[in-house]
């Protein structure tokens, strides 16, 4: 695969900023998105699923998506209701309640039928209908009301690929809330609430821990954003976003959340507006590197030559020698990546972003990567350094070393400094 930054609809969108300075800051920030392939996401997504929920409890997956906007203060009800007479006891009189019946809401459904638009939820719900097929007994993807209580579900999930500004989850917890069954199973600690993505922003994940129902929310990994990938340059690269998405109502993206993550299935509008929004008009027009949110046609295969990336790797880290070394050499590419981590990490490179620009691979592959090193023992899990990472670090220099002579094995060599005998 062509790397990002070399692709010719790449350099377009590079030549739209107006000076160099402005063109090396892109560059940058373009090194620092991450990329998801579908293969990874759905893989990945699917462990967590089955991993995260307990295993002897019936769990309803709903596919999180938007909803239909109302002038009410709840968004529509997930599930119909109807009152219904309930008797508490014999001597008592019925009192009449709401009670949950049929379907659930559509897991994907378009809110504007003149172009029936799809969005992730059409992935996810994929993913989801998998997952139900592979175990009836433990998945319901949007079961029916009935078969909630029939199968005694005990835990509510909704899942998605990215929990950005974490309003759509936050939306979809309030379509559980408006239904009065989902509220009285709640009160009396029948079921548990979850949110489950592949990805989310820290100011998200937050937003939906606050919800009523305190879900738990587990991510695969946290979001890259602008904010948190950038320390002395976090100025620039948002002046640099403002200035040129200037043409937006959210240069930063949704509620200035800043993303730095595409998927192969689509960018998420919360990724900075130079990425996903178009300007036609005016003097000043603008390109996105995805428009409409698209990004298969940039990244059409993940498949990549591993030898000229570690090799850029260890030029960016200035330990080229390391390619000379025969343990470097016979190691599996996977290895690779995992030594080429640890060297990044004794260097301080420790965020995803710097990690990104290093080794330009997939967020999946990175985090493959990092947990192969802490396997090894060359990491603990907070990223600190151990004796037999140092170890390998030493190993690895010395061997460069030693099988190094000269850049130009025909050049002439003459002595820098004259010693004496010993």
């Amino acid at each position: 695969m062509q790397p990002l930054k070399e692709q010719e609809k790449t350099q377009l969108w590079l030549s739209q900023f107006s000076n160099p300075s402005d063109r090396q800051l892109a560059e940058t920030l373009l090194d620092s998105i991450n990329y998801c392939p579908l293969n990874e996401f759905k893989n990945s997504l699917t462990k967590l699923i089955k991993t995260e929920l307990p295993l002897k409890q019936p769990s309803a997956l709903f596919v999180e998506r938007e909803l239909q906007k109302t002038r009410a203060t709840l968004p529509p009800p997930v599930y119909k209701q109807q009152l219904t007479l309930k008797s508490e006891s014999k001597s008592k009189p019925k009192k009449r309640h709401f009670r949950a019946y049929g379907a659930a809401m559509q897991a994907v459904q378009s809110l504007t039928y003149t172009t029936q638009d799809v969005g992730s939820e059409g992935v996810v719900a994929f993913i989801g209908n998998t997952v139900c097929r592979s175990n009836p007994n433990r998945f319901l993807l949007q079961p029916t009301a009935e078969n909630v209580r029939k199968s005694k579900v005990r835990n509510f999930v909704i899942f998605t690929d990215f929990i950005g500004s974490g309003k759509r989850a936050f939306d979809m917890l309030d379509a559980m809330w408006n239904v009065a069954s989902i509220r009285s199973w709640h009160s009396f600690k029948f079921v548990k609430f979850w949110v489950l993505a592949y990805s989310g922003t820290q100011q998200g994940i937050t937003r939906v821990q606050k919800h009523r129902f305190a879900p738990d929310v587990r991510v695969v990994t946290e979001c890259p954003t602008l904010f948190n990938s950038f320390d002395e340059e976090l100025d620039e690269m948002v002046e640099l976003c403002e200035t040129y998405g200037a043409h937006s109502s959210t240069p930063l993206g949704f509620e200035r959340t800043a993303a730095l993550l595409a998927f192969e299935h689509g960018a998420p509008n919360n990724m900075p507006a130079i990425f996903v929004s178009e300007k036609n008009t005016g003097n000043r027009r603008w390109a996105p590197l995805f428009p409409k949110r698209v990004t298969d046609n940039l990244w059409q295969s993940t498949e990549i030559k591993m030898g000229s990336v570690t090799k850029k790797a260890l030029e960016a880290l200035q330990l080229s020698e390391i390619s000379r070394s025969l343990r470097f050499q016979r190691a599996p590419d996977e290895t690779k990546s995992a030594m080429i981590v640890l060297l990044a990490y004794s260097q301080g490179k420790r965020r995803i972003a710097e990690l990104r620009r290093v080794l330009p691979l997939s967020l999946d592959s990175l985090l493959s990567a990092k947990y192969l090193a802490q396997k090894r023992g060359w990491l603990t899990d907070t990223g600190a350094l151990t004796a037999a990472g140092q170890k390998t670090i030493r190993t690895l220099r010395r061997e460069g070393r030693k099988l190094f002579v000269a850049d130009d094995p025909f050049a002439s060599y003459y002595p820098q400094q004259l010693r004496a005998p010993q």
